[in-house]
């Protein structure tokens, strides 16, 4: 790995194993927030620590820590690509050169990567990590990014797919595959309608649909959608309350009968109780 120094040319720099773990996850989470990097490096941090991380809360002291520094030598030879937007800490993308470097490494998982992200998408896309990496850095699940389940091309742009309707993320699970939506915002009722329907088609047997809502009333507006449209296999929970209990919160079904979802271990199920 090299950066160009004073005079333009190429001065090498000792690759690390964190080096190449913060490549990997740009690749795969497509944009990451410093706190995010942070939480993904802080391996002995409490997991109350953790999840405020992961949800790219940070304090200045996050600035001056060696990972940051790091971090700015990565930008500035351009393996990453460092992003400002108002109300958010700086954001990381993959660029050309770190994808390479991946390739090279055999530890490329995509084709392509994401090199940048257009500002309406920022709050979506950091709560869809954030999530994610709670539940695989957490709680030990295997969790599929959107961007694994796309052809990407080397821009960040996606290629055709025979149905767009491809969830956030996607939980593997042998018994209980379950795909997972961040649902910052409510959409019409047609639209549930149509996204319903869709899952009702294309869900494996015994898969279930959980929604993270970002909105005060949101748990009881999925839910009343699901009864509506006579979908149980649509599951919702606050994000606040995922946040709050680190991923242990219960997510609620409209029906009585199927009980609720818990995607912490069954040691730890009883904390979300609380």
């Amino acid at each position: 790995m090299s950066e160009l120094n004073m005079t333009g040319e190429n001065q090498e720099i000792p690759q690390t194993p964190r080096d190449l773990k913060v490549l990997s996850a740009l690749e795969i989470w497509g944009v990451l927030g410093i706190g995010q990097l942070h939480g993904l490096a802080s391996s002995e941090a409490p997991a109350e620590d953790k999840v405020r991380l992961f949800f790219n809360e940070t304090e200045r002291s996050c600035y001056a820590t060696r990972l940051s520094k790091r971090l700015r030598k990565l930008e500035s030879a351009s393996y990453i690509r460092g992003h400002f937007f108002i109300n958010h800490p700086k954001l990381f993308t993959l660029a050309e050169r770190g994808h390479e470097l991946l390739k090279r490494r055999g530890a490329a998982r995509l084709p392509g990567y994401r090199d940048s992200i257009d500002e309406s998408l920022v709050d979506h896309e950091l709560t869809a990590s954030a999530a994610g990496l709670v539940m695989s850095e957490l709680l030990g699940l295997t969790v599929r990014t959107e961007r694994e389940r796309f052809q990407w091309n080397s821009r960040g742009g996606r290629g055709p797919a025979p149905e767009r309707g491809i969830s956030d993320l996607w939980i593997v699970d042998r018994v209980q595959p379950k795909a997972v939506e961040i649902e910052m915002h409510q959409k019409s009722e047609n639209r549930y309608a149509d996204i319903f329907e869709a899952y009702r088609r294309k869900l494996p047997d015994g898969g279930a649909v959980l929604y993270l809502t970002a909105w005060p009333s949101g748990v009881r507006c999925i839910l009343g959608h699901a009864q509506t449209f006579r979908a149980p296999f649509i599951y919702a929970c606050s994000l606040a309350e995922f946040r709050r209990t680190g991923g242990r919160a219960f997510f609620q079904s409209a029906t009585v009968e199927d009980g609720p979802i818990s995607l912490a271990p069954t040691a730890a199920r009883e904390l979300a109780a609380r």
